[in-house]
């Protein structure tokens, strides 16, 4: 993926995408079925509600979806945008599955990744590396299409123009990163003349209404239709066996995953020389507390379904707790750009960040060797 000029692989921040890609929801949309589209598996415990979203036309060639919750913001158990705005999506259609239950089906609660090339802060987003996409949305049974376009493809960048319009005229809301720059994920709400959107974002004051967009929405997923949303018995169960997975495998692409993960962080943190690893170190650091903060809450909601392999989900549940207070008592060690804006953090001060996360993957393996008993 590539920054609006094409020049070079961007990514900035551990939630967001950084090319352009857009996210467009389409289910439940205030009509009882769309074609093709089935009620969840009964031993669901969610319940089904009724779209709030309705579509509102002040002026011509202007239309707003209005029924979308605000925004929590950062630091507020919701760190992982592009989670959360699909959350409040799915919940504004009728779709009610919570951000740890989004977390947890997905795997990106129990995904650790470092690029291996380069001191990377989209680590810890969904798109980014191991994408977590296809599991997802197949965890949610809705279809959906990613379509890439960078701003200079102008045959593409029509299209894409198009399919946001189309998708707000059908009262779709459009999840979209670099709305409200830097890229975090953002809502598309609405539109008006002289192409311009409406959007929900972290950024901008836009947390609660609805702002003009002022950057360019980057990735595409069309979200075509419902189907068949499987058991959540049977997605919890291949949750855990997905967890255990994510852990134990070494890497794919450029990226490390799991305890070797751990490993080329620590071993990128030793060997830093300047401070533009800085940036990227933060952003990866808070991605994993909060990846798996919505871990111990995930696994002790779905604790009972295991029986009597119960006990297995909660130890793991405890031990993933352990490993998020490690990393918070920790985050004192972890250099800010303001604290550092001239110089490198001290080697001191970088192994005692490195002590914290050697202690976070012990406490993964006990976590994980847990999980592979319940499985």
């Amino acid at each position: 993926m590539t920054d609006d000029s094409g020049s070079r692989p961007l990514p900035r921040h551990p939630f967001f995408v950084w090319s352009t890609t857009a996210i467009f929801i389409c289910a439940s949309l205030g009509v009882p079925a769309l074609p093709g589209c089935e009620d969840p598996a009964v031993d669901s415990p969610r319940v089904r509600e009724r779209s709030r979203l309705s579509v509102v036309q002040e002026r011509p060639g202007e239309k707003r979806i209005e029924g979308i919750g605000p925004i929590h913001g950062f630091g507020k158990s919701r760190d992982t945008t592009f989670i959360h705005c699909l959350e409040l999506v799915l919940e504004a259609t009728g779709r009610k599955l919570d951000y740890d239950e989004l977390m947890g089906i997905s795997g990106i609660a129990f995904r650790m990744q470092f690029n291996v090339d380069r001191w990377d802060v989209g680590n810890p987003d969904p798109l980014v590396g191991d994408s977590c996409l296809d599991l997802l949305f197949s965890a949610i049974g809705v279809e959906y299409e990613l379509w890439v376009v960078r701003r200079d493809e102008l045959a593409e960048v029509a299209a894409l123009r198009r399919k946001i319009n189309e998708s707000i005229d059908r009262g779709a809301p459009v999840l979209a990163a670099n709305i409200m720059p830097p890229e975090d994920w953002g809502i598309i709400t609405g539109y008006r003349p002289g192409y311009q959107w409406l959007c929900r974002s972290y950024n901008g004051g836009a947390l609660h209404d609805d702002r003009p967009a002022k950057g360019w929405p980057t990735a595409v997923i069309l979200l075509k239709s419902r189907k068949t949303m499987p058991p959540l018995r049977k997605t919890h169960a291949e949750s855990i066996a997905h967890a255990v997975e994510l852990f134990e495998q070494r890497s794919r692409g450029s990226y490390a995953h799991g305890a070797s993960a751990f490993d080329f962080w620590c071993q990128n943190l030793r060997s830093a020389s300047d401070r533009r690893y800085i940036h990227a170190n933060v952003w990866t650091y808070i991605g994993l507390m909060d990846a798996r903060a919505a871990a111990v809450r995930y696994l002790r909601s779905i604790a009972k379904e295991f029986g009597s392999h119960e006990r297995f989900i909660l130890q793991a549940a405890d031990r993933y707790d352990a490993e998020v207070l490690a990393l918070r008592e920790g985050y004192r060690y972890v250099p800010s750009e303001q604290a550092f804006r001239d110089s490198v953090p001290p080697a001191e001060m970088r192994q005692r960040q490195i002590a914290v996360l050697l202690k976070a993957k012990e406490l993964e393996q006990q976590a994980i060797n847990a999980l592979r008993q319940a499985k």
